[in-house]
């Protein structure tokens, strides 16, 4: 019981830092360029407003999460695995990933459910 536990600790941890990290990146992002950052992100604009005038306590709090905040984007099977084959070049790659990103539309705030 040990063992699971010392793992669950670490894996909590390591979301956080995850979560800590990400909404720092999110800022630095907004606030370089904000449509370039909303965009980069995949948030709409009030969520993009929101996190950039956090505080770094507020930062801190809301990545004490046990739950990552940040989302997988490219959640399409059909899509991910087509941009993960071998063979595809870097420049070709990368323009079909920002064009499936620019396809898709921003990430809704889900509610939070007590």
């Amino acid at each position: 019981m040990t063992q699971i536990t010392s793992t669950e600790d670490t894996t909590l941890a390591e979301i956080r830092d995850v979560n800590l990290n990400y909404l720092i990146l999110a800022q630095r992002l907004l606030r370089d360029d904000f449509s370039v950052g909303l965009f980069r992100l995949g948030l709409t604009e009030e969520t993009g407003k929101i996190i950039n005038q956090l505080s770094l306590h507020q930062l801190v709090s809301l990545a004490s999460s046990s739950a990552l905040l940040c989302g997988f984007r490219l959640n399409d099977a059909s899509l991910l695995a087509s941009l993960s084959k071998d063979g595809m070049n870097g420049a070709l790659q990368q323009a079909r990933m920002t064009m499936a990103l620019a396809q898709a539309p921003a990430m809704q705030p889900q509610p939070l459910t007590a």
